[in-house]
């Protein structure tokens, strides 16, 4: 038509499509090349220039062929145009004034006086973007070309309204124009398009990619065609081609095209993702319905959009790049409130809610349902374990919430969840609310966990000050605070009885029967009387089947741990190590611990505990050392002692004493002697004491723990044996008839019940302090009940004990079983301690048995004893280097005498060869 516009009439063209898919491209290569006869008229309109008077008809003449006269004479009209705009816009403004029309009449004359010499084409891009007036202007135009030689070619984008409908009207009316519709590319024309930018490296499943990325909008494909060829290659299949900084950008432009609208709505269903429809568009936008469906159809056109959202996460991902912030956050808080009132889940109005930056304007009531929202999707979040959306929720919900109250209520759960990673961290956030607390009204609830936290870190004076706060509160029992108290009194006994007592709890809290008045607290209330139970010299095996079932059917979280930390105390304690064992490991394994290191942390520590009552060294020192690892000694707090005893002790157990003494020489808080903790950290101190023959410190360590025990009614073996660790102490020193006496109290104690771990040590004990002849039964028995229970380690060390016990007697060949089965049982365990004391002395290994002259007759025990005896050692010297009782050398040193036919020791020969190193 361009280049054919002659046969004395004019000819119209109007060109159309969506953003992006190609009308300027078309339009230029229709103009490029076209040689004269053609004077051509163009002009590209702008939304910048929309408002400039007669800015588009400017642009056409500005590029007529007029000489000097005639061009002044066209600016003159021109300037006369503009000075007369009616500054109205629309329809109205197609009606033109006498003036206006003088105006159009004459350039019109120019147009045509042109068109007599050659053919004029009038060509206007973007034609939606012309200002009203000279749409008008070309109005007039259009109703005067039939009958001159022009060609008229106006591109009419989709997105845009027209700002002169009356234009457009006129338009389709006449039968003479034509229209020419760009549509998206189909999947032969994405592949051409491809081919020839890419050549060998386009592929048909590149081809289907891009069609699924742009929808086949000739803009954005050619940006994902340079991608390509400026990105990594794609998979065999042509999959998985990057898309890039050109993709972006033309998703930009084609929406900038498109109008404010469309941009606008583009970014809320980028926002909105697979929740996107046209209802919740329009709410988000507050439009109305069919605005919405126009603006979501627009976007179809375009390609972007697919059914009711964005067409592929690229898109969305384009979008929401080349959002600003501050638009993005506005949007944000409009779509969480859209989303709100549809019932969308907490969850998902969360996470709009945390993306906008500052808090939430409660005060408003528009936002004062976000508090509880946030609150809300944080515990499922902490629940699923995604502590940081959890955090990010509950930080937004604390900086926007109004009330005291309700802001440390919020602080607590912070903390809860804090307490995952770092306990100390966690407090030290809660400092506020320990403020507030102690000077204001609080929760007793929050209360108690205050005590909980400030006692586990330490700060003992704090939680004293704080429980007398609590209570002088009322206790009745439709008292909000007589549930929380009554269950904090009953923690205290089993965890911190040296605070229990400056609070007025039960006076036998394992005995109440009145638990909480919340469901949710009746899990803790059950673990906390079943450990106060146990501890109390009860637990019965309902208490007992409860925990197990228990840890069978929860989960680790922030509300379960601690009672299922008691419950397997409980377990440990009455002497079930193999079922706490078991369920440790189970709960370790859990997933959700993986963000939890301080959750691990404890569970380890159980781990280690119930592993070295198993005599399982090497995972007792597995478990104690991650135990000691996961959490710092500041994470750990007063609570320290637990795992740090359970290290220790483990040590000693593998003949590693000198380990043993470097962890105790660590630092520990004085606070953790008014826990269980410390108990267990006494005990262990005064096993290394008494293995490094300082009998007089242990027995110092273990009377300190009997005497702490009864006095909070925890007198538990299973808890700590201080009576057998002490009666051992004692024997050391001499005091064998006061040894016997704790252990037959601490039997008497054990009696009651079915034979466990703590019956087996409490005979070996015993025969540790009885008569020679006796030793070996107690031993036997000592025996059969730690195998029975499953603990190799003392029954590897009752069996060596037997073994001695038979040396002593002279009964080598109960002797040489007795070691034989110690030996297995050692070794399986790794108790290298024990294997030590089996183990012959050097010189037999070579045939130069380290024994007396003239004593062939010696029992092994009797040469050691003989020969230590013999180098100048005194009686308690040869017990300590040979692990037995100053009883036991004197009884064998009788019968070396006896056999050897001298009096004194003085009068014992030197020993033929050197008595092994271990024993020097």
């Amino acid at each position: 038509m361009l280049a054919q516009p002659g046969g004395g009439r004019g000819r119209i063209v109007v060109v159309s499509g969506p953003a992006g898919s190609g009308r300027t491209a078309l339009l230029a290569e229709a103009l490029d090349g076209l040689a004269p006869p053609l004077a051509l008229l163009s002009a590209q309109c702008s939304r910048a220039e929309q408002n400039l008077p007669l800015g588009v008809v400017r642009q056409l003449f500005a590029a007529a062929p007029l000489g000097p006269g005639p061009a002044r004479r066209v600016a003159e009209l021109l300037r006369r145009g503009a000075d007369g705009a009616d500054p109205r816009t629309g329809e109205e403004t197609a009606h033109m004034s006498p003036e206006d029309a003088a105006v159009a009449e004459e350039l019109w004359a120019v147009v045509a006086g042109i068109a007599a010499r050659t053919p004029v084409g009038i060509v206007v891009d973007d034609i939606g973007h012309a200002d009203a007036r000279s749409l008008a202007y070309l109005l007039y135009f259009v109703r005067r070309s039939r009958t001159v030689r022009t060609a008229m070619v106006f591109v009419e984008p989709d997105e845009t309204l027209p700002v002169c409908p009356l234009f457009q009207d006129e338009l389709h009316q006449r039968t003479d124009v034509e229209y020419i519709r760009l549509s998206l590319l189909s999947h032969p024309g994405i592949s051409e398009i491809l081919g020839a930018r890419l050549g060998g490296l386009n592929t048909p499943g590149l081809t289907e990619e891009c069609a699924e990325v742009t929808g086949g909008n000739p803009l954005l494909v050619h940006a994902f065609a340079t991608d390509v060829e400026s990105g990594p290659p794609a998979a065999a299949d042509g999959r998985g081609a990057a898309v890039g900084d050109a993709f972006r950008q033309a998703v930009t432009l084609c929406l900038r095209r498109s109008g404010a609208e469309a941009l606008e709505a583009a970014r809320v269903l980028a926002l909105l993702g697979d929740r996107s429809s046209a209802a919740l568009l329009g709410r988000a936008l507050d439009v109305p319905p069919r605005t919405a469906d126009r603006l979501l159809a627009l976007l179809r056109g375009t390609g972007l959009a697919a059914d009711g959202g964005l067409r592929h996460p690229a898109v969305r991902a384009a979008v929401l790049a080349r959002t600003p912030d501050a638009v993005r956050t506005g949007l944000e808080a409009r779509v969480a409130r859209v989303l709100y009132d549809s019932g969308a889940p907490s969850p998902v109005v969360a996470s709009y809610l945390t993306a906008a930056p500052g808090p939430l304007d409660v005060a408003d009531e528009r936002w004062t349902w976000a508090v509880p929202v946030l609150r809300d999707a944080a515990e499922l979040a902490a629940a699923e374990n995604r502590v940081p959306q959890a955090a990010a929720h509950l930080e937004l919900a604390h900086r926007s919430a109004s009330g005291g109250c309700d802001r440390a209520a919020i602080l607590v759960d912070l903390a809860r969840l804090q307490r995952r990673s770092s306990p100390r961290a966690a407090l030290r956030r809660l400092d506020p609310v320990v403020r507030h607390l102690a000077t204001s009204r609080f929760d007793a609830a929050h209360a108690a966990v205050m005590v909980r936290c400030l006692l586990q870190d330490g700060r003992h004076a704090e939680a004293r000050e704080l429980l007398r706060r609590l209570d002088g509160t009322g206790s009745g029992r439709r008292d909000p605070a007589a549930a929380p108290k009554r269950l904090l009194g009953l923690w205290l006994a089993v965890s911190y009885p040296g605070v229990a007592r400056e609070f007025s709890a039960d006076a036998a809290p394992w005995q109440s029967t009145r638990g909480p008045e919340s469901d949710g607290d009746a899990l803790r209330w059950r673990a906390t009387r079943l450990l106060a139970s146990v501890l109390g010299g009860g637990g019965d095996e309902r208490g007992i089947h409860e925990a197990e079932q228990a840890l069978r059917i929860y989960h680790v979280t922030e509300h379960t741990l601690e009672p299922l930390t008691l419950a397997l105390s409980a377990l440990v304690y009455a002497d079930r190590a193999a079922t706490a064992s078991a369920w440790c490991s189970t709960l370790l394994a859990e997933s959700g611990l993986v963000h939890a290191p301080a959750w691990r942390a404890q569970l380890d520590s159980l781990a280690a505990q119930a592993a070295l009552r198993q005599g399982m060294l090497p995972d007792a020192e597995r478990h104690a050392a991650a135990a000691l690892s996961g959490m710092t000694a500041g994470d750990w707090g007063a609570e320290i002692g637990t795992p740090l005893a359970t290290a220790v002790l483990t040590h000693l157990a593998a003949g590693r004493p000198d380990d043993a003494g470097t962890l105790l020489q660590r630092p520990v808080p004085a606070e953790m002697h008014d826990g269980r903790g410390g108990l267990h950290y006494r005990h262990a101190r005064g096993r290394y004491c008494l293995h490094t023959s300082r009998p007089h410190a242990a027995l110092r360590d273990f009377l300190d723990c009997g005497v702490l025990m009864q006095r909070w009614r925890m007198d538990a073996p299973g808890l700590v044996p201080w009576r057998s660790g002490a009666a051992q102490a004692l024997a050391r020193i001499g005091e064998t008839v006061r040894a016997r006496r704790l252990v037959a109290e601490e039997l008497d104690m054990l009696r009651a019940g079915p034979p466990g771990r703590s019956y087996g040590i409490a005979l070996r004990t015993l025969a540790a302090v009885s008569r020679p002849e006796r030793r070996p039964d107690i031993l036997r028995e000592a025996a059969d009940v730690l195998k029975a229970c499953g603990d190799r380690y003392e029954l590897a060390a009752a069996l060596v004990d037997a073994t001695d016990a038979h040396e002593t007697l002279g009964e080598s060949k109960r002797a040489r079983y007795a070691a034989r089965r110690a030996r297995g049982a050692a070794e399986s365990c790794g108790a290298h301690g024990l294997l030590d004391r089996l183990r012959p002395p050097t010189g037999a290994q070579a045939g130069s048995e380290p024994v007396l002259p003239g004593g062939a007759e010696l029992s092994g025990a009797e040469s050691k004893v003989a020969g230590l005896a013999a180098m100048g050692y005194s009686n308690r010297d040869i017990g300590r280097k040979l692990h037995i009782t100053v009883s036991t050398v004197e009884q064998h040193l009788t019968r070396v005498y006896r056999k050897l036919n001298v009096t004194r020791r003085q009068d014992l020969p030197a020993p033929d060869t050197r008595l092994p190193a271990a024993l020097l």
